[in-house]
């Protein structure tokens, strides 16, 4: 199968010709996909310009007389649903797009479009910024182009894609392919915070005979979650650490979701889910000049230099706990609510540097006031990062899973 080439070929055209003959060097077969609006200059593509704006519901006379925005969303939208046609059909390897700052737009709004798991990778002449916008929630790997991709390879530029092509090769190796699905997949929610009791889950699980994978709580993270989710990949979520919704909810800090509505996958898949509190009684922001001077005089906790951690308040809480309850309450599957009442996490816990049970009573009391009756809500003495607390959560989360199999037969 070949690999995908994308970028602006009026700009970059020569830059892809050379990947593809490097390419061709590794015995991969290159499919160029021209994400420009004018005349490619130094190769020809295999999909033109016209045939990816059609994709993206637009034309190229159009998208010249229209903004430029427009038109770089609609090629990054046409060039998506390509790819994933593509690879639908078996006929996609992976992917090596290359962009300046709007080419970079637009070929990973394209990257996006794929399943985890297919190789990807961008090279940028942007990758040593803020790349978040970017990526999103996708496993895309960037490399930074050092010097503009501009004129075609030069001394600077010729050892980047020489590079890129070789890992282009590795990842799409014979021995790299994605190994078929084993046992059940539980996906737990995870942070620092809350680490004693996701590693016990993981733990208890694995010996159960599950597959586990640990989520961070960071924003990009809890969005692919809800990705693999959607795509049928997760049997259940143990929700130990739902902090994303905490910054979600309140528009604020820096783990807020890359894309908007956490917990709302499980549900709408019918899956199982256990939801405990972990970590939604504080923000999370970068250094403190990063925190909004509104905040600066809140209960605070230095993570490290790097990051730091304010308490929220008791409004901020019963606004969370009320959309925590709504976003439960549309499930299709089995939820139980576990709250561990001597502390949501480490620094919450009593005597730490965050514990306020004031404010994680006003989203307990938010909670069960708008959450469905059916859904059961067990208030446990103990602290999230107890062990018995973990044996708890994976207790009744593995009843879930019994009584859904025995319901289908299994």
């Amino acid at each position: 199968m070949p690999i995908g080439l994308l970028a602006t070929l009026d700009t970059k055209g020569r830059e892809i010709a050379f990947l593809a003959a490097r390419l061709q060097e590794w015995n991969r077969a290159a499919l160029v996909i021209d994400v420009g609006l004018y005349e490619p200059q130094g190769i020809v593509p295999e999909v033109s310009r016209f045939e990816v704006a059609l994709a993206g519901g637009a034309q190229v006379e159009n998208l010249l007389r229209g903004r430029r925005d427009d038109a770089m969303t609609a090629m990054g939208r046409g060039a998506g649903e390509i790819l994933q046609r593509l690879h639908r059909e078996g006929r996609l390897e992976g992917v090596l797009g290359l962009g300046g700052n709007q080419g970079t737009a637009i070929v990973s709004a394209a990257l996006r479009a794929l399943p985890l798991g297919i190789p990807k990778l961008l090279v940028s002449t942007v990758a040593s910024g803020n790349m978040r916008p970017f990526i999103g929630a996708s496993d895309m790997a960037v490399m930074f182009s050092a010097a503009d991709l501009l004129g075609g390879p030069n001394p600077v530029i010729e050892p980047v894609l020489r590079n890129a092509a070789a890992a282009m090769a590795g990842m799409t190796a014979p021995t790299n392919r994605i190994s078929a699905p084993g046992a059940p997949l539980v996906a737990i929610t995870a942070m620092g915070n809350t680490h004693p009791a996701v590693t016990r889950a993981i733990d208890l699980l694995r010996s159960a005979g599950l597959e586990t994978a640990a989520f961070h709580a960071s924003g990009a993270c809890g969005s692919a979650m809800e990705r693999l989710i959607r795509a049928g990949r997760v049997a259940a979520v143990l929700e130990l650490t739902p902090h994303e919704l905490t910054e979600e909810v309140l528009g604020v800090g820096a783990y807020q979701p890359v894309e908007p509505g956490r917990l709302t996958a499980a549900g709408e898949m019918g899956i199982p889910q256990v939801v405990a509190p972990g970590s939604m009684e504080y923000l999370c922001f970068g250094p403190l000049e990063s925190v909004p001077p509104r905040l600066r005089r809140r209960p605070m906790y230095f993570h490290n230099r790097a990051n730091v951690n304010l308490q929220v308040s008791r409004a901020e809480s019963e606004a969370v706990g009320r959309v925590l309850a709504e976003r439960l309450n549309q499930a299709r599957g089995p939820v139980a609510v576990l709250l561990p009442m001597q502390g949501w996490s480490m620094y919450g816990a009593p005597g730490g540097p965050l514990h306020n049970p004031a404010v994680n009573a006003a989203l307990v009391r938010s909670l069960t006031r708008y959450l469905r009756p059916d859904i059961p809500v067990q208030r446990l003495p103990m602290n999230i990062n107890d062990p018995a607390f973990a044996e708890h959560c994976c207790q009744v989360l593995q009843e879930f899973l019994q009584r859904q199999n025995a319901a289908a037969g299994r």
